[in-house]
């Protein structure tokens, strides 16, 4: 039994350093432009985010990440209006597939994620968080194992209490900095 115990020490003190050792990571940020699909409350306006890249297994990648969004201002051709877009802060969890992790050269994926999208519009006092996902592809240019210029397309789907939804297009662009891999 003592020898079990002792065994099971070793081994617990060996685990941690084994994980960190295999556990690849990098950090990004990112900023682009968003643009309302069927939308006539939002005009296009401007988004900018960070993640985290957390490899999984050499093609799956989880990217938790925060994106900011401020909606443009809508236009009516029918009528004027004062009414402002809305700002929607998003929180959540992609996975990228498709492409490996950290190579050199230029990578091509794909991208799904979910998370809690908090909209917000000053002057309607609209505040409310939501539930939604995302998916898209994206391109990577890697010019070494550390450095990546990253672009990538996503449509957002925050699905809405009348059964309708709202949605958005976000093309963006930015680095990737990669350590451990």
């Amino acid at each position: 039994m003592k020898k079990i115990v002792i065994l099971l020490f070793l081994l617990s003190c060996l685990i941690p350093t084994t994980l960190i050792k295999a556990v690849s990571f990098g950090i990004g940020a990112y900023g682009g432009t968003e643009i309302p699909v069927v939308q006539d409350d939002q005009a296009q306006g401007t988004t900018f985010g960070f993640h985290a890249r957390v490899k999984i297994i050499p093609v799956i990648v989880l990217e938790p990440n925060i994106n900011f969004t401020n909606f443009g201002d809508p236009t009516f051709a029918e009528f004027t209006s004062d009414l402002q877009g809305s700002k929607v802060t998003s929180y959540g969890v992609d996975a990228t597939f498709g492409a490996p992790f950290a190579d050199a050269g230029l990578n091509l994926y794909g991208i799904f994620g979910a998370g809690f999208y908090n909209i917000k519009r000053d002057q309607t006092f609209q505040d409310e968080t939501k539930l939604g996902w995302s998916g898209g592809l994206g391109l990577a240019l890697a010019f070494t194992t550390q450095i990546a210029l990253d672009a990538r397309s996503k449509l957002n789907v925050i699905p809405s209490d009348n059964g309708g939804s709202k949605k958005s297009l976000s093309l963006i662009g930015g680095l990737n900095f990669y350590f451990g891999k």
